[in-house]
């Protein structure tokens, strides 16, 4: 029985990080169901239930040592996790999963990474030395391929689009009752509004309660999307604020699997989201959406997918969102019918990515 190993941001609640990893575990299990799944996780006994695979706790060097030992193949990815934005010990840490498993003699598939930004020349250069030991490489988006290049990584690098392309929703029965135990008449025409964080100035979240007022005006029924629990206070504070207008506060849906939400996303009509996963899993059910560029691999998604991205409030002040927003419905069918038509493409892309892993597997 051969054993994978999949090393990601998993573990931590985050609806994106881990729709990849249920994507990737359902795809590999069809393909090979005798394959033994292990993960690296941050809580790896829910990560177990969850999933039915065999978890690691991240963080604890000698398990993850354990888990590298065992492995005959070890999946990096995806996500973002080369980047130094977050702190340059999270590069480090993903780093040295590599050089760990190839201490071991291990072979290291980068399987659909997002690449940077790489800000500092310490990280840069161990990064490229790091995709020297690595037996193949996939990028979700060119610009992570042309990241890599200017990192001076002079090896094949395949383009391949995000794993969360291979999940299947939940049935809509289902979806309904996740919308009505959250308190969201899925009757109605739903927009789901994914916010995050990003301490944005006040002009901003002003144009979301005018956005929010309009779009009730217009017979639409707008609802927030907590992609991840952090997430919940700025909604919280939010529907706090839209009260206070004398407004109905938001129903806001959270705590749910990423098949739930896939599911949900799809009864929707239109989404704005700020997290790359709201818009790849919008992307995946046609579902039109607006993104923000808070992240460079948002605008890349948005250009790929052809939907329109909103600037970074706090580098472009008082951009219109609600006139945006409302011209996204206008052309509504339009991008319905662009998102369907991309979505073998992006589908075929994503199943690329479990080849080269079903490939190397064969060789070992």
């Amino acid at each position: 029985m051969r054993r994978v190993l999949l090393s990601g941001y998993y573990g931590f609640g985050n609806i994106g990080d881990e729709a990849i990893l249920a994507s990737t575990v359902e795809a590999l299990r069809k393909a090979r169901p005798d394959l033994d799944i292990m993960v690296l996780s941050q809580h790896p006994e829910e990560t177990s239930a969850a999933y039915g695979v065999e978890s690691y706790p991240r963080m604890s060097m000698n398990e993850v040592r354990k888990a590298v030992r065992k492995s005959d193949l070890v999946i990096f990815g995806g996500g973002s996790l080369l980047q130094d934005a977050t702190s340059f010990r999270s590069l480090l840490y993903y780093l040295s999963i590599i050089h760990l498993s190839c201490f071991y003699n291990k072979p290291v598939v980068v399987y659909a990474n997002g690449i940077g930004p790489i800000n500092s020349r310490l990280g840069r250069l161990l990064t490229k030395r790091a995709m020297r030991k690595v037996k193949d490489i996939t990028v979700r988006d060119s610009e992570s391929k042309e990241e890599l290049l200017r990192l001076g990584v002079t090896r094949d690098i395949k383009v391949t689009a995000d794993p969360a392309f291979l999940l299947e929703p939940a049935p809509d029965d289902l979806a309904k009752k996740i919308l009505e135990s959250h308190g969201v008449n899925g009757q109605q025409d739903i927009v789901w509004i994914a916010l995050k964080d990003i301490n944005a100035p006040a002009w901003f979240y002003d144009q979301i309660m005018t956005l929010v007022s309009e779009m009730r005006q217009d017979g639409l029924s707008p609802c927030f999307l907590a992609m991840q629990e952090r997430d919940l206070a700025l909604t919280t504070k939010l529907n706090q604020d839209i009260a206070a207008m004398n407004m109905d506060p938001l129903p806001v849906v959270s705590n749910i699997t990423p098949v739930d939400a896939l599911g949900i996303l799809a009864v929707g009509q239109f989404c704005l989201g700020m997290r790359l996963h709201t818009l790849i899993l919008s992307s995946r059910v046609g579902v039109p959406f607006v993104g923000v560029d808070i992240d460079p691999k948002i605008s890349a998604f948005c250009r790929t997918a052809g939907c329109p991205v909103l600037p970074y409030p706090a580098k472009y002040p008082n951009f219109d969102i609600v006139k945006e927003f409302f011209a996204l419905i206008r052309d509504g069918d339009m991008y319905r019918r662009s998102l369907n038509e991309k979505l073998p493409v992006f589908s075929s892309l994503a199943e690329e990515n479990i080849n080269i892993v079903l490939r190397h597997l064969d060789h070992i």
